[in-house]
Order: C-alpha cells, then sequence, then structure tokens
C-alpha cells in the first residue's frame, strides 16, 4: 500500500501526466508561434482539459461509432471474394404424372403403360456458388469503403480539432474573465482611496457633498461589474464542464500571467504551408474524391458480363431416375452468365451522373483549399493587429498610469477635482481592461491559428 494512498498518488500522476502533455504541446505547436497558455501551480492545465476532452467528449465517441460501421462495410465488401453457400428443401405435389406406353405387349395381352413420376417431390441441396468474373464490381466496392474508412478518420479528426479549438476558447474566455475581475478590484482599491480622501476634504469642509457621492456611486458601479462577471464566469465554467462532459472541473481554471505570453509570429507562408499538409479537411476530401472514383467504376461493372461457378449435391425422391421413386443423391455442377445487353441506358446514366458527383467533389476540394489558405490569411492579420495594439496599449496604460498618479498628486494639493481624479481613475481602468481583452484575443487568434493551419491538438493524435 502506497504511504499516501491510493488516491493521492493517482492525483499526483494525473497531475505530472498533465504537466508533460502541456510541454510537448508547447513544443509542437511553437511552430507557428501559437503555444497553449500555462496556467499556475495547482489549477487545471489547458492540455489536461484537451485531454479530457478527447476522453469523455459525446460527439467523439459517435464519431468513432460512425467509424466502426464503416469497418463493419468494409467486411461486408469483401464477402464478396468468397464463396455463398446456400441450403435448400423442398416440397411438390403433382396431381398428374406422365405415362409411357410400351411399344411391345405380350400376345392377346393390352397395351403395357408405366409411370414415369411421382406425385410428391423431395429435393434437400447444398449449393456453392464462387463469382468468376463480375466486371471488377467487389474490388471497386472494396476499395471505395477503403477510402471511406480514411475519410472517416480525418473527419473525426477534424471533429477532434474543432472540439479542441471549441474548448481553449472557453479556457481563454475565463481566464479573461478573471483579468477583469482583477483589473475592477484594483479599481475598487484605486476608488476606496478616492473616497477616503474625499470624505476627509468634505469633513473639512473643504468638498460638497455630492463629489463624495459621485465617488461611492462609481464604487457602487464597479462593484456591480464584478458580480456580473462572476456569475458570467460560471456559466463559463459550466459551458467547460459541458464541453468535458464533467459534472464539475477537477480543478479551478488559473489565472493568466500575461508576462508569460510570447508574441512572436512565424511567417505567414509557413503557416499556409502547414495547413496545405496538415488540414485534416483537405485529406479527407482527397480520400474522399478517390472513394468516388471506385464507385464510379463499381457502376460500370454491369456493362460487363457477370460469371458465376456453383456447384451443388442434391437429395431426392425420385432423383435422376424418374422410374424408381427412391432417395437418391447427385452433384450439379456448371458456369452462369449474365448480361444485360439493354437497359435503355440506365447504367451508362448512373455511371454519368456519379461522375458528375466526383467533378462536384472536385470543385468543392478545390474551394476548401482557398477558403483554407483564406483562414489562415485572415488570422494571421488578425494577429499582426493585434501585436501592434497590445504594444500601443502597453504605452497608452503607462501613461495613463503615470496621469493618474500626477492627478492624485495635484488632488491631495488641492489643484486637482474630484471629478479630475475620478476621470484619471476610470481611463486607467478602461486603458487596463482594454489591454487585458487584447492579450486575450492574442491567445484566442493565436489558438485559432493553431486550428486553421492544422497544428492543433496534434500531440494528442495517439488518442
Amino acid at each position: 500500500m502506497h504511504p499516501f494512498g491510493a488516491k493521492a498518488t493517482a492525483r499526483a500522476m494525473w497531475r505530472w501526466r498533465g504537466s508533460a502533455i502541456a510541454w510537448g504541446l508547447a513544443l509542437l505547436c511553437g511552430v507557428c508561434g501559437a503555444t497553449p497558455a500555462r496556467g499556475g501551480e495547482g489549477g487545471l492545465l489547458l492540455a489536461t482539459a484537451w485531454e479530457m476532452t478527447l476522453a469523455n467528449n459525446l460527439t467523439l465517441q459517435q464519431q468513432a461509432a460512425v467509424l466502426q460501421q464503416v469497418q463493419e462495410e468494409l467486411e461486408i465488401q469483401r464477402a464478396g471474394y468468397l464463396p455463398t453457400v446456400t441450403a435448400t428443401g423442398s416440397w411438390g405435389y403433382t396431381s398428374a404424372v406422365g405415362r409411357l406406353a410400351l411399344p411391345f405387349a405380350p400376345a392377346g395381352a393390352a397395351a403395357t403403360e408405366i409411370e414415369t413420376g411421382t406425385h410428391n417431390r423431395y429435393d434437400l441441396s447444398v449449393a456453392v456458388a464462387q463469382p468468376v468474373f463480375t466486371g471488377r464490381r467487389t474490388r471497386n466496392l472494396v476499395d471505395m469503403v477503403h477510402a471511406q474508412s480514411r475519410a472517416q478518420t480525418l473527419r473525426q479528426a477534424a471533429v477532434r480539432n474543432r472540439l479542441l479549438e471549441q474548448v481553449g476558447q472557453l479556457y481563454y474566455q475565463i481566464q479573461l474573465n478573471g483579468l477583469h475581475q482583477a483589473g475592477f478590484a484594483q479599481a475598487i482599491a484605486r476608488t476606496d482611496r478616492h473616497l477616503e480622501k474625499v470624505r476627509n476634504f468634505y469633513l473639512a469642509a473643504q468638498t460638497t457633498a455630492f463629489d463624495t457621492l459621485a465617488v461611492a456611486n462609481r464604487k457602487l458601479e464597479l462593484q456591480g461589474q464584478v458580480h456580473m462577471l462572476r456569475h458570467a464566469r460560471e456559466a463559463l465554467i459550466s459551458r467547460l464542464a459541458h464541453a468535458l462532459n464533467v459534472d464539475a472541473l477537477p480543478q479551478p481554471v488559473p489565472p493568466l500571467r500575461v508576462e508569460t505570453i510570447d508574441l512572436d509570429l512565424a511567417p505567414v507562408s509557413h503557416c499556409q504551408r502547414l495547413a496545405a499538409e496538415n488540414r485534416p479537411e483537405l485529406r479527407q476530401m482527397a480520400h474522399v474524391l478517390q472513394a468516388e472514383s471506385y464507385h464510379v467504376e463499381a457502376l460500370r461493372s454491369p456493362l460487363f458480363p457477370q460469371i458465376y461457378a456453383s456447384v451443388a449435391y442434391h437429395v431426392g425422391r425420385p432423383g435422376v431416375d424418374v422410374f424408381h421413386n427412391q432417395w437418391m443423391g447427385y452433384f450439379v455442377a456448371g458456369m452462369t452468365m449474365r448480361w444485360q445487353v439493354w437497359t435503355w441506358r440506365q447504367d451508362r446514366r448512373r455511371v454519368r451522373k456519379a461522375r458528375l458527383e466526383h467533378r462536384r467533389l472536385d470543385l468543392e476540394a478545390q474551394q476548401q483549399a482557398l477558403d483554407i489558405q483564406q483562414q489562415v490569411t485572415e488570422v494571421y492579420e488578425q494577429l499582426q493587429g493585434l501585436r501592434e495594439q497590445i504594444a500601443i496599449q502597453q504605452a497608452l496604460v503607462r501613461q495613463e498610469k503615470e496621469r493618474y498618479r500626477i492627478t492624485q498628486e495635484t488632488y491631495a494639493q488641492g489643484h486637482a477635482t474630484s471629478l479630475d481624479l475620478s476621470m484619471a481613475e476610470h481611463a486607467l481602468t478602461a486603458a487596463e481592461l482594454t489591454l487585458q481583452q487584447r492579450y486575450a484575443e492574442w491567445l484566442q487568434y493565436r489558438l485559432q491559428l493553431n486550428y486553421v493551419s492544422g497544428t492543433l491538438g496534434q500531440g494528442l493524435a495517439g488518442r
């Protein structure tokens, strides 16, 4: 027995596993300058949330069931290579039977007739039929389902990546909520200091009650914002738990440390190349096109003769000897050919229809490739703009802090009004909240860049 207990050991192993996955994802996703943010100690890592999504999400389980269905269909089509065995039994009653008159008879006797059958006929048989040539229909159908299986695997990967992106967006929204709450807490602290000074001035008859009331109202407004953020955070946590398919998060989402955020970006051409190589949707469409090609060939099979070989063993009464009403066993072997010579061009029209579908899918694949490249470009430009906005907003926050400091000093000296200090505090709070918003948007767009470039979730490919 472990000295700390089995549960403690399991928790420790889970934390170690989550940390290892987080560092693995950080190294992998860094190729596009997009690494998932790491939380503080004891918090729920984003990589751990992704692992829980892959393990518990019902949508992924549905996709896995669809893949199993396709694999079963593959075994069904493979059975077309194998012979079929059929057992049959029959009984029939014939009201009249044939009679055969003998050409000779004893002198003075009437002509002799014998029956050439029986009223009751019994037949038991076991037949084996083997396709010899079917216009390569079976091979094309097997290849088609093979391609569909690969396409479904990639479709499952695309759904998985989309879920990981959604979970990551929720994760960063929760962290942004925490940043806003911390920002409002700082604003409330500044307002408290302002309110204390205003009250002191009021008690010294150096200001009016209106100024005190204005600052108190500002504090109530900030507290109301904090309460709204707390409820919004609980709603986001509930949505994240729903995405992970758990009743409650095993650990709280840690606060975001903006100083750890990396603002580097790889060139856009690099991200576009990654998208062309890694997006599962593109590879999925390639296999869908391949499957449709095999479907076209399978539809062409009725244009060729269908040849089957068969052998059957019969036990019947009567058997081949109709003159003796006795049980008899015998074999029947042979070849069968069937060729639909004219069907009013139905088969050819089916082939043409399938070829048109293949053409449509090919155009869809081309459009999808263009759309994905455009997605990469748009997200990349958003990140470029955000990086510039963050630099500007950082300078603005520094200036607003200096303005607030100067206004505080001049207010204490009686050279500024309470309204001036309130306006400076309000501007500083707005600048800080905007900077926090830009940092969170950077992480969200960076996560989206990983998604559109096809690198999101590669470290979890084994699950």
